[in-house]
Parts: structure tokens; sequence; C-alpha cells
């Protein structure tokens, strides 16, 4: 399962991506109102990226590829 960093990242890339504050974001996400972040966002990424977070196992499987852990530790300095 993903770690509090790993998801402190996504919110943090997710947030730059809508041009929105991490607070918020990540608010609303614990709200359960994605919809709301993924508003501003074209349709066909917002249904993926929501796609993605409502299901655990998918997120993990992508949180586990080289590539999203190279950017994970870029990110993390």
């Amino acid at each position: 399962m993903a770690n509090k960093e790993q998801i402190d990242s996504m919110i943090n890339m997710l947030s730059q991506r809508l041009n929105a504050d991490s607070t918020q974001v990540k608010d609303a996400l614990q709200k359960g109102k994605l919809d709301k972040v993924l508003e501003n966002m074209d349709k066909k990424q917002a249904d993926k990226i929501s796609s993605i977070l409502s299901d655990p196992k998918e997120a993990q499987k992508i949180l586990s590829t080289p590539q999203a852990q190279a950017l994970i530790k870029k990110l993390m300095g």
C-alpha cells in the first residue's frame, strides 16, 4: 500500500497539474469531493485520475512502477 509520503507526492503533483493549492486538493480528496478538484481538467484526464484514485490496487500498481518511484524520489529530494 502507498505510504504517506507517496500519497503526499501524488497530491502535490495533482495540485501542480491543476494549478491549485495542495491543502485544498488534499481536503477535497479526504472529503470525497474529487469532482471539485477535477472540474478544471480535461475530461479524459479527470476520468483517468478518478478511476486510479478510486481503486487502491490500481494506485499501488502505478506507484510501484520504476517511473513513479523515480519521480517520487526526485520530488522528495
